[in-house]
């Protein structure tokens, strides 16, 4: 049985202010676990923002030059499975090529 769960920021210690660089996949797109599905910013760096779980990605709530808030989420994505908790993202620092 699908169930639907919303990709959300994770609290951290300072809180970075981030905002949505660009969306790595449109709605509509099947994601793997830890596939990096958005570019993030704080100003100075580029973080990778990752799917926690399999699924389709079936909707976004921010668009590019969002500020986000770690209590609202960026993205909605659907599951197969039993329905069980989903932790919230913590941004991945991009790495330059």
């Amino acid at each position: 049985m699908p169930f639907v769960y919303e990709v959300t920021l994770a609290e951290e210690t300072p809180q970075p202010a981030y905002k949505l660089t660009q969306q790595l996949v449109p709605a509509g797109t099947l994601v793997g676990t830890g596939q990096n599905i958005a570019v993030l910013t704080d100003g100075e760096s580029e973080f990778h923002l990752r799917a926690p779980l399999q699924g389709l990605l079936v909707g976004w709530f921010a668009e590019s030059g969002d500020a986000l808030d770690p209590d609202e989420p960026v993205a909605r994505i659907v599951a197969e499975g039993a329905e069980r908790p989903v932790d919230a993202v913590t941004p991945v620092r991009s790495q330059p090529c």
